[in-house]
């Protein structure tokens, strides 16, 4: 059985997704402990950094949920769906 190229793209972009919101808050209890600590430069351009790749995974977060939201769009017009009896292509009688 052939997969569907586009319910595998919208596969991928659903795990990195989930990996950017890890990310985001590894980065960000990293940068908040740093930041707890006493005050010393180094620190706080160390947490400054982890600010920046917070921001920078944000926008990615926000991009791939954009890509998430097209894929998903793409897959209703073509008919191919979650709800599709299998193989078909037809909603299924529930």
């Amino acid at each position: 059985m052939q997969k569907d190229p586009v319910s595998e793209r919208l596969k991928v972009s659903t795990d990195f997704f989930k990996l950017c919101w890890l990310s985001i808050f590894g980065v960000g209890s990293g940068s908040l402990s740093i930041l707890l600590g006493p005050f010393a430069l180094r620190r706080y351009v160390w947490a400054g950094t982890g600010i920046v790749v917070m921001l920078a995974l944000r926008a990615l977060l926000w991009q791939t949920h954009r890509k998430m939201h097209q894929l998903g769009k793409e897959l209703q017009r073509n008919g191919t769906h979650a709800n599709c009896e299998y193989g078909s292509g037809r909603p299924a009688k529930f």
